[in-house]
């Protein structure tokens, strides 16, 4: 409990002075290599125990924090785009835990009416999504971000049979295939049957499709075959503080798909 009861305040500080950086990792389209977006990835600063970013977000998840964390994000996030060339979109995580947390609620609201601009370039991705208590207020929160103009994605998609539900309770416009979906999918025989059914289960209810932890050509050219739209992974480089330094994969890019990339949109 001591040690609880430290992580807390040290946590706390951090958040309120936004003392973090945002790593960018790029969204491509399957077939053309076009970046669509980048999903934004918190690395802190200090860290004397090493953890990574994933323990210490779930630490805040655990202890209540991560509505805090959340906003402190999106806030980050918006200025950092506001400062950079408008062809840049990224993916805003928020936790599936806390979805309807009021004070949340009330603070993206508050930072989304300052920057109307942002619903063509920030999207918000539902990580966690398993641990979504209340669907039906789930729902409602997303339907107020997307009647406003952006796009929403449903993390974590595939790993368990209530994503079906999921999917029957939510309209969301993109779902992200787990990258242990993605890679058990390519070791066992039936793997690529069900990784298709489930695209085309999407693709008829007019959900797009991203595949995670896509770290080889041979990844690549599954997913492909199995009709995901969209990728994620090593292949096309590591999460970068600069976002603007992706411009200099475009040969790697090129050799994977015979051209240099674009940017946008879902579709």
């Amino acid at each position: 409990m001591s040690e609880t009861a430290d992580r807390i305040k040290e946590f706390r500080p951090l958040v309120s002075a936004a003392d973090f950086d945002v790593a960018f990792h790029p969204i491509l389209n399957t077939t053309t290599g076009d970046i669509h977006h980048y999903e934004a990835l918190v690395r802190f600063k200090k860290d004397a125990k090493r953890v990574s970013p994933y323990e210490t977000i779930t630490f805040a998840e655990e202890v209540g924090l991560i509505p805090e964390f959340d906003l402190a994000m999106a806030t980050k996030v918006v200025n950092h785009l506001a400062n950079i060339p408008d062809r840049y979109t990224a993916a805003v995580n928020i936790s599936g835990f806390f979805v309807g947390d009021k004070k949340y609620v009330a603070g993206l609201k508050a930072l989304l009416a300052k920057n109307q601009w942002a619903c063509d370039r920030v999207l918000f991705e539902i990580t966690e999504s398993s641990r979504m208590a209340d669907l039906e207020s789930a729902n409602e929160f997303i339907q107020v971000l997307r009647k406003d103009g952006y796009e929403v994605c449903l993390d974590d998609f595939g790993a368990g049979a209530a994503n079906f539900q999921y999917l029957a309770t939510l309209d969301v416009d993109v779902v992200k295939f787990d990258g242990s979906v993605i890679q058990d999918a390519q070791k066992v025989a039936k793997g690529r049957a069900f990784l298709k059914a489930l695209t085309r289960f999407c693709r008829e209810l007019g959900v797009d499709t991203i595949g995670e932890m896509v770290d080889s050509p041979e990844g690549l050219e599954f997913v492909r075959e199995c009709g995901v739209q969209y990728v994620q992974g090593f292949l096309f480089g590591e999460p970068n503080t600069n976002i603007l330094s992706f411009g200099k994969m475009d040969k790697n890019v090129e050799k994977l798909f015979g051209k240099k990339p674009t940017r946008r949109a879902f579709g």
